[in-house]
């Protein structure tokens, strides 16, 4: 009931910010002048006004302020439709999870055309971000298309004046939320009660607990003080070149990158700190070989070179989170690493002593295209062929060691002895190599009418093959091959149709079943341009759209040629007297000859709206049936001892919505914009191979739910005292008393074990949120971006830094909040998955704020310069959650979210 009481709430909002005028500036979506403005579609441009299909865009000069490390991290709340979801804030490795209208995985990335990585280009480079959405924008994609496409256009000269931009910036970084450790003395209090509940004596007597904190032999240590820096550096700068004439087009980009980590422990023979130096270059030219040839030439490459500690991520932040303040010594008295015989993991050895991993990325794109005019023949008539050649490579080398640890004996004066445990070695080293090479042939041929008689028409076909290979592997290169073509017809400005198709095919599938044909069709109403309307005041632009679409998604579920039985190590037996051991193979999972791509059928319906040339407003609805989703088929009767195949026998079915409005004021001193973004969408299994339960235990099918639900126990209260536990239901987690929670018998058997559990939280949120207010007074001009997500559930069970006590750990402050359950020793009966560990993370985060002032152009332009602005920003800088132990986005363990302020120059010559 909560979710729909949550978008009846979100509909209100949008009613209320229509009327007042909210508004969009820098999408597609309608701004009067954009109505004639030219989008990316895939291997294409149209302009808005004649658009069918759902497609969301950002300008690259809009992305330029956001200043993240990442491009992914600049798309929050900004493009209708896209889920972006926060992820490690580690020097290299903050590539967010992506997600479109809800699909499982991440979308498609286009960069140029081909097939890229987003990881590893600036914003400075970008000319505009589409995101690809409905059936019609995709079903050229064809078995790649299913879950969306991000198409990426980087910048290209012009026949102009050269353009020179320069920025830097420099800022600090901090974490913005870590997880509290409690100290010694709340500890080991803890600890004796922990003890007492499992009928233990305590171990810490009231002496012990007044002494921690005051000699080494009572140590009382915060971990994360030691171990993580307030602040840390990161700093960028960025070099454009842009102009041409009628010979020469040209652009031309220099970035650099520096993001230091915020480990403090710091050894001077090697940089142990998490680190990532980025050099990255991009040079896009067009030759006008003839009068009608074109020669463009593409040419970007990435070189970054980035540190960390011997010791993974996941180790250095357990220990942070999980080692008692009173455990060991960071070092003891004689100058040696604190630790025990089953705590080794002191922290600060593990970055001062234990080595270090240096990874070199290196990428390489090119693109070569010739593009010929056939206007001799026929007017509009063009066609090009294409050639890409990327390639990548990963070295990575590293030292480490394993290094002695040394606890204190037991005594209470000052002559130290200590138990020793685990000796230094030496330093290992290591080394690993890899790559990848990608490359493309296409062709494509295009025809543009002239316009004649109110009738506008378009018509692409291409043909291309993509092909993958990878290094260090003895597998076969990946290929796809695709011919596919667009119809685009628009008659008087008013009537709009397009189709669309792709034959794609996948040397991922048995021969006659590797291609598949995925068509689409599109129309619209302008009905804006209708003679009733014509002379209309209030409405300035107005399209109904709808289309339907079938793409797929070339899933690699269970490796590469799920049609071949391949054979694994198996077990061994004993033969003769003397029992000779005999190894032999042993079936891998079952080959499926039937194996292929997963159907996705899309539906979209959708308006555009713009009222007295400022106010706009689109909508759009979906539906997107998922069918021949690989699935195991656990219907099937377990008898025969193999690992069953992956089968097409899935269906998810998926529906909701997206809509973006604002407001953009009229010109003046004083100038105002908004835009607020809302998406939705609500998803289900209608089938998965999945043995129903009947009865009592049909509780226990996943049929139904959401793909992404989270499952386990209902708790419906705790043991009160003087309980018989021993009555029905009975745990079966350990013994269970006063405090202890009590779980739902859901199938009436008196026993709670694995038959009782059932969908309890739902892990991915399904509404999305984008408010960006900015406004410009004379020299001055401030932007604000809040983004949020609701619905959103995390599950914290299994989270060690949670678990007080169990297998040594630590206490965090989740132990004193109201309702925490019994705590013990050992006793797991509280940490199975259940409704108490499910929390809500809904949150809104302020994710972008900004003042910028230029200088009068009279100043400019006594040194010779057009424009400098100078520029404070903040990045992730406020979050709103009921979440309060960690980030929201962030529940793990591992390297958390930052929060960045800058300060900046532009400088245009």
């Amino acid at each position: 009931m909560r979710k729909y009481n949550i978008i009846y709430f979100s509909f209100l909002m949008l009613f209320a910010i229509s009327i007042s005028g909210w508004s969009q500036t820098d999408s597609l979506n309608v701004n009067s002048e954009k109505i004639d403005k030219k989008v990316n579609i895939a291997y294409g441009q149209q302009s808005f006004g004649e658009l069918t299909s759902s497609i969301s865009t950002v300008s690259g000069e809009e992305l330029e302020k956001s200043s993240a490390t990442n491009l992914g991290n600049s798309l929050y709340g900004r493009l209708p439709g896209l889920f972006v979801i926060q992820a490690s804030g580690e020097p290299g490795k903050d590539l967010p999870w992506l997600r479109i209208r809800g699909a499982s995985v991440n979308p498609l990335i286009i960069v140029d055309g081909y097939e890229r990585d987003l990881s590893f280009i600036n914003p400075e480079e970008i000319e505009s971000i589409s995101v690809l959405k409905d059936g019609a924008a995709l079903a050229i994609y064809g078995m790649k298309g299913a879950n969306g496409a991000i198409v990426v256009t980087t910048k290209r000269g012009l026949e102009q004046k050269t353009q020179i931009s320069f920025s830097v910036q420099s800022g600090v970084q901090m974490p913005y939320e870590t997880v509290d450790v409690l100290g010694a003395k709340e500890y080991m209090t803890m600890y004796n009660q922990a003890a007492v509940n499992d009928g233990l004596s305590a171990k810490y007597s009231a002496e012990d607990i007044a002494s921690a904190g005051t000699s080494p032999r009572f140590p009382d240590v915060n971990w994360e003080d030691e171990v993580i820096k307030k602040l840390t550096n990161v700093s960028k700068a960025n070099l454009g070149i842009r102009g041409g004439s009628n010979f020469i087009k040209y652009f031309v980009n220099f970035g650099f990158l520096y993001n230091d980590g915020i480990y403090k422990p710091e050894n001077p023979d090697m940089n142990s700190n998490a680190n990532m130096t980025r050099f990255n270059v991009r040079s896009n030219f067009d030759l006008q070989v003839t009068k009608n040839t074109i020669f463009s030439m593409d040419l970007a490459g990435n070189f970054d070179n980035k540190g960390y500690p011997a010791n993974n991520t996941f180790e250095i932040w357990n220990a942070l989170y999980t080692l008692p303040a009173n455990a060991f010594n960071i070092k003891n008295p004689d100058g040696s690493y604190g630790g025990t015989s089953l705590l080794l993991n002191n922290p600060v050895a593990m970055l001062e002593t234990s080595g270090r991993n240096k990874v070199v990325d290196q990428y390489l794109n090119a693109s070569f295209k010739l593009t010929q005019d056939f206007d001799f023949i026929t007017q509009g008539l063009s066609a090009s062929i294409g050639y890409v050649l990327d390639h990548s490579a990963n070295n990575s080398d590293g030292t480490w060691r394993y290094f002695q640890v040394k606890q204190i004996a037991p005594g209470y004066d000052d002559n130290y002895e200590y138990y020793s445990y685990r000796e230094n070695t030496e330093y290992n080293n290591w080394s690993n190599a890899a790559s990848t090479r990608f490359s493309v042939f296409d062709a494509q041929v295009l025809y543009e009418m002239p316009a004649s008689n109110e009738h506008e028409l378009t018509f692409m076909a291409r043909f291309q093959s993509d092909k993958e290979s990878k290094a260090n592997t003895d597998l076969t290169p990946y290929v796809t091959n695709s011919v596919g073509g667009r119809l685009s017809y628009a008659y008087g400005n008013k009537y709009l149709f397009e189709a669309a198709a792709s034959y794609y095919g996948s040397d991922q599938y048995a021969e006659g079943n590797r291609y598949g044909f995925f068509p689409s069709a599109a129309a619209g109403w302008v009905f804006s341009n209708e003679s009733f309307l014509e002379d209309s005041k209030l409405l300035s632009f107005g399209k109904l759209r709808a289309s339907y679409g079938i793409t797929g998604l070339n899933r690699y579920a269970s490796g590469r040629y799920p049609y071949n039985q391949f054979y694994t190590g198996g077990g061994s037996f004993p033969i003769g007297q003397d029992w000779e051991m005999m190894y032999g193979l042993q079936p891998g999972r079952l080959a499926n000859v039937d194996t292929k791509w997963e159907v996705s059928e899309k539906i979209n319906v959708g308006v555009d709206l713009e009222f007295i040339k400022q106010l706009s407003f689109t909508f759009d609805y979906f539906m997107d049936k998922r069918t021949d989703v690989l699935y195991i088929d656990y219907s099937r009767p377990a008898v025969t001892g193999a690992t069953l195949p992956i089968e097409n026998i899935g269906e998810i079915h998926n529906t909701g919505f997206d809509t973006k409005i604002g407001f953009v004021s009229k010109p003046g001193d004083f100038n105002w914009y908004a835009d607020f973004m809302l998406s939705y969408f609500d998803n289900s299994i209608e089938e998965m191979g999945e043995s129903l339960s009947e009865g009592n235990l049909s509780h226990l099918n996943k049929t139904g739910d959401p793909y992404n639900a989270i499952y386990g126990y209902e708790v419906e209260g705790y043991y009160e005292a003087g309980e018989d536990a021993t009555l029905a239901p009975i745990q079966t987690f350990g013994p269970v008393a006063e405090g202890d929670l009590k779980y739902r018998d859901l199938n009436g058997d008196n026993i709670i074990d694995e038959r009782d559990m059932t969908m309890i939280g739902n892990r991915l949120a399904n509404i999305d949120l984008g408010l960006k207010i900015g406004f410009n007074y004379k020299n001055f001009d401030f932007e604000a971006l809040f983004q949020g997500q609701m619905n959103r559930d995390i599950t914290i069970h299994d989270n060690a830094m949670y678990q007080p006590f169990i297998k040594g750990n630590g206490v965090t402050e989740i132990a004193k909040e109201d309702g925490f359950p019994r705590l013990s020793l050992t006793n797991m009966n509280n940490y199975q998955s259940s409704s108490y560990w499910v929390r809500k993370a809904d949150f809104v985060k302020l994710r972008h704020v900004e003042l910028g002032y230029s200088l009068p152009e009279h100043l400019s332009s006594r040194v010779r310069m057009d424009k400098v602005r100078l520029f404070f920003r903040g990045m992730n800088v406020l979050t709103l959650s009921d979440w309060k132990y960690t980030d929201p986005e962030f529940s793990w363990i591992g390297y958390p979210p930052m929060k960045t302020y800058y300060l900046g120059v532009n400088i245009n010559f």
